[in-house]
């Protein structure tokens, strides 16, 4: 029987290397050469097989057998080994549960994540873009990557309503867990990350018990509201909950605006066409989602029984890899997929997963992207890109480092409008 760090009979084997210097900068050529050449690949250096085409991608992403936990394939779980304070909730995290328990959860929170609830927090997400400009104001010029980075985790932050007094324990405890998912981590580096993260945990449940008694009308109050409707979640499943969010939500929605920002400038037709139809903003951020995504090493999954995909059958406990922005540029399900157009009508969007583990946050996202570039775009007669920007060699996004921005101030007038 096939083990399954082996590859499958008749599977090729790719000699993938995301790491390769230039990829960060213009993948595209690979994954058109990966996609195009076969539909299944075997990946020696990660033990993985690779898919890329984008019916196989969403395949992947629907299948139930396919899990985001590594324990129901019957893997080590990448935490193994935390310390017992905050085992439990990494261990009820979204990403670990089993498929009831995982819907149950979804449930009691989805309430909070809706296109309709997501707007009602506009202002806010406004106030924090401000405050996230305003060191660059008279400076004539912006770092793109340090305005983004200023912003998602303090929107989860006033989600949650931390108090003033314990912004810095909840800032790094929301910087230990993003850290956390880097694969690279060995266990040593992983117990120094995650050192803040019971300090974190400890904040989080005084919280919990002080909203028991005071619901308002944050993240903790809609999760013990749910309780009196049915879907009781335990201490450590809302624990988990919210470092799931923080982990997989903050980085990435910082690279949603790094990436909108860049792929507007590099063509300034782009940008001007959204300045003079503002309207148009938020499906072209929905196209350079697909057109220039940020992901790079693949959304994984784990197969708890034997599958079979694009004629390839992997062997439970194999690792599948699906590789979302080659999927994103699949002429067989995307019309002329290489050309970026804002007008574009999506029937499909891959860009924030698919089936049960569609992005939960996927509507906050987008709303802070639309917010954070279009305060750019308002408040700017001009941008543009100075110099290279600059990758940090993040081995599962094209994480940018540094985007310099040269900017003119618009005129009062239009700042106004």
């Amino acid at each position: 029987m096939m083990t399954p760090n082996q590859a499958a009979k008749g599977c090729p084997v790719l000699h993938f290397k995301p790491d390769a210097p230039g990829f960060d900068a213009n993948p595209y050529p690979t994954y058109t050469e990966l996609r195009e050449s076969a539909p299944v690949y075997f990946w020696p250096d990660a033990q993985s097989y690779v898919v890329s085409r984008f019916d196989d991608v969403a395949a992947v992403l629907r299948d139930p057998r396919l899990a985001t936990d590594p324990v129901a394939a019957g893997l080590r779980a990448p935490d193994a080994g935390l310390p017992e304070a905050i085992r439990g909730p990494f261990e009820r995290s979204l990403f670990r549960l089993a498929p009831k328990d995982h819907a149950r959860v979804r449930r009691a929170v989805s309430p909070a994540f809706t296109p309709r609830a997501c707007d009602r927090l506009r202002p806010m997400i406004q106030r924090i873009v401000d405050e996230a400009l305003a060191p660059f104001e008279g400076k004539g010029e912006i770092e793109v990557a340090e305005f983004a980075d200023f912003i998602p985790l303090r929107v989860i932050s006033a989600m949650l309503d931390i108090p003033g007094a314990h912004e810095k324990t909840f800032r790094d405890f929301g910087e230990a867990l993003i850290k956390t998912i880097d694969p690279r981590l060995t266990p040593e580096a992983y117990a120094a990350v995650v050192a803040p993260v019971p300090a974190g945990m400890a904040l989080l449940r005084e919280l919990i018990a002080e909203r028991r008694s005071r619901l308002g009308d944050d993240l903790l109050s809609t999760l013990l509201r749910a309780e009196a409707e049915g879907d009781r979640l335990s201490e450590d499943e809302m624990l988990g909950l919210v470092a799931a969010i923080i982990a997989a939500g903050s980085e990435t929605t910082v690279h949603f605006i790094c990436f909108g920002v860049m792929s507007l400038l590099c063509v300034p037709e782009r940008a001007a066409a959204v300045r003079a139809e503002p309207a148009l903003l938020r499906s072209a951020m929905e196209e350079l989602l697909r057109f220039d995504n940020f992901g790079k090493g693949g959304i994984v999954r784990y197969c708890t029984e034997d599958v079979e995909i694009g004629g390839v059958t992997m062997a439970r406990g194999s690792i599948i890899v699906a590789i979302l922005p080659a999927a994103l540029r699949d002429p067989r399900a995307i019309p002329d997929a290489d050309r970026y157009d804002p007008r574009r009508q999506h029937e499909e969007i891959l860009s924030f997963g698919l089936g049960p583990h569609y992005c939960l946050g996927a509507s906050l996202a987008r709303l802070e992207g639309e917010i954070a570039v279009g305060t750019l775009l308002r408040r700017t007669a001009d941008m543009r890109i100075v110099g290279e920007p600059a990758y940090a060699g993040h081995p599962t996004l094209r994480k940018l480092s540094s985007l310099r921005v040269a900017v003119t101030p618009a005129a009062r007038s239009e700042v106004a409008r």
